[in-house]
């Protein structure tokens, strides 16, 4: 029983440290991670303000709602960096409590979930702010397959 705890622990150890490197090596590209424009939520936004020829009035109230969003992302990127921390030094214990590991990766992804919720909430927001042909002109364009294509057949 004990031998299967560990190798949970060890597993979960290794799952983290691949978890906190992606996060790194995200957190370390231009615009950084969830905050400095790049390819996020806002930063999308943002740059379909410009591209969509919005009257003053509206551009200026989107943008103002954009920068409320990035001071709110301002104070959880911090949280999330202090909470990779508590990780990096749980995982750098000789025998890391897999309680611990656990609780910790919950509040990490608790955290990821907030700067998720925040980056969707800004975009209802702005868009409640647009007509339907404003918002189509601003919408960040999503990912996927194009809509002409077929799902493909469920795998057996």
């Amino acid at each position: 029983m004990q031998r299967s705890r560990l190798g949970r622990a060890a597993l979960a150890a290794l799952a983290m440290a691949g978890t906190l490197g992606a996060t790194a090596a995200v957190a370390a590209s231009p615009g950084g991670g969830c905050g400095g424009g790049g390819g996020t939520k806002l930063g999308r936004l943002e740059r379909g303000v410009a591209r969509a020829g919005l009257p003053p009035e509206i551009a200026q109230a989107v943008y103002q709602r954009i920068d409320q969003a990035r001071t709110e992302q301002r104070s959880l990127e911090a949280s999330l960096a202090t909470a990779h921390e508590q990780m990096r030094t749980l995982l750098d214990q000789d025998a890391p409590s897999s309680d611990a590991v656990l609780a910790q990766a919950d509040a990490v992804g608790a955290l990821e979930t907030q700067m998720n919720k925040l980056g969707l909430r800004t975009m209802l927001e702005v868009r409640a702010l647009l007509t339907a042909e404003q918002w189509e002109a601003l919408a960040p364009k999503r990912r996927g397959p194009p809509p002409d294509e077929a799902p493909s057949a469920p795998r057996e």
